[in-house]
């Protein structure tokens, strides 16, 4: 009998930047369908103050802070790991709206790649090629055509990548 692992993923979702309600729900749907298109799959919790470390967060503000106003091009999130180990998503939403605009795609699309982007940085092993690779949804800077992609549902893991948040998921007992 061969069982197949169920390879999951939690994550908490704050809308600290005030996104609409629809933008967000059609994001989050489209996240969890980048994962699931790599075997992954997102389930979506409010908040709490579980020390967790395995549930992820994701917090949606207005903008980046700090260093990260100063980066020649533009940053639409950033992942860190609190000293607990909880993984932290954050996503700069006007950054978000600003390159939706800019390339006439739906903040929807880029919403949700720039969330499944930041997320990969946690799934993926440290050290990954420096976090990011040369095409798909883990390129450091996106251009015209990845925009598009995003826009029809098309910019995703690269098949490297995949196998890697699927081993790392394994791997922690998932």
């Amino acid at each position: 009998m061969v069982r197949a692992l169920a390879l999951s993923v939690v994550l908490q979702l704050a809308n600290a930047a005030h996104v609409p309600s629809m933008t967000l729900r059609e994001a989050q749907h489209e996240l969890s369908r980048v994962y699931h298109t790599i075997g992954v799959d997102v389930s979506w919790s409010r908040p709490d103050s579980s020390r967790d470390p395995f549930t992820i967060r994701v917090i949606v503000i207005e903008y980046e802070t700090g260093e990260l106003q100063h980066r020649p091009r533009t940053v639409m999130g950033a992942a860190v790991r609190t000293a607990e180990g909880t993984g932290v998503a954050a996503i700069f939403y006007r950054r978000v709206e600003s390159q939706a605009n800019q390339y006439a795609v739906t903040t929807r699309s880029v919403l949700a790649c720039a969330m499944a982007h930041e997320l990969g940085h946690l799934l993926l092993p440290n050290g990954f090629r420096d976090g990011h690779s040369t095409l798909g949804l883990m390129r450091a800077s996106w251009d015209r055509d990845d925009f598009q992609r995003a826009e029809r549902g098309q910019l995703r893991f690269e098949p490297e990548q995949a196998a890697l948040i699927r081993s790392s998921l394994k791997g922690r007992g998932n």
